[in-house]
């Protein structure tokens, strides 16, 4: 199997993968006051079937998961920037 990175930025509904992964790790490298992450098993809206929702304002770190996403993964971000996420496509 082979593991994908994939960098976000800053918005709403950023596709992941639009297949089903295994999310292996999010890494977010910048504190960001009152950020909200939302992680949702589906190819295209953030805020639909969330999986894993992250919120404060010192969430710098690394978050390891081995969660299986059946429809892919939509990350709602709205201010959050600087994420990594680590996933293996099924």
């Amino acid at each position: 199997m082979i593991t994908t990175y994939k960098y976000l930025g800053a918005g709403a509904n950023q596709v992941v993968s639009a297949s089903p992964i295994v999310l292996k790790r999010i890494t977010i490298g910048k504190d960001v006051a009152s950020s909200v992450i939302e992680v949702s098993d589906s190819i295209d809206d953030g805020d639909g079937n969330i999986m894993i929702q992250i919120e404060g304002s010192t969430l710098i770190g690394q978050y390891d998961f081995d969660l299986k996403m059946k429809k892919g993964c939509t990350m709602d971000i709205a201010n959050q920037t600087n994420i990594t996420v680590e996933y293996i496509s099924m």
